[in-house]
């Protein structure tokens, strides 16, 4: 049995190696993607032997079917919440690509996440989207 916090920094983990795997599917991953992946590795205490998984991951990266076969048990919010996080990767580069999408689908299929609720946060983050949008009509000049 892991602690709060034990859990958190699994979770954390998993789904820094997760976002990697959306980062490469389309084909490479960007300037940005690898960033924001350095920022959170150095912004926990993952030891040597994660951060080294991490980096190899980076370079080399592993199926998601790996990833989650070794993943330890989430409450359905915690599976949302990665969900979201694997957008937000996505998203870094300001767009979401057909294949970061089918990518974040294919993560969330093996994480367990129903069709229904896997369409409720792409909605949500379709809305998120456009809110942004809306924002760059209002301040543009």
């Amino acid at each position: 049995m892991f602690t709060k916090t034990e859990k958190d920094k699994h979770i954390l983990f998993a789904s820094i190696r997760l976002m990697i795997c959306v980062g490469h599917a389309d084909g490479y991953i960007g300037n940005k993607e690898v960033n924001r992946i350095h920022e959170m590795v150095n912004s926990e205490h993952f030891t040597l032997k994660e951060r080294q998984i991490l980096m190899d991951d980076m370079d080399y990266p592993k199926r998601p079917e790996v990833i989650v076969e070794d993943m330890i048990d989430m409450t359905q919010t915690e599976k949302l919440i990665m969900m979201r996080k694997l957008y937000h990767m996505a998203l870094i580069d300001r767009k979401l690509s057909p294949k970061e999408s089918q990518e974040i689908a294919r993560i969330a299929c093996l994480m367990g996440i129903s069709e229904e609720k896997q369409a409720q946060v792409e909605e949500w983050i379709i809305d998120g989207i456009r809110w942004r949008e809306r924002w760059n009509d209002i301040v543009a000049d």
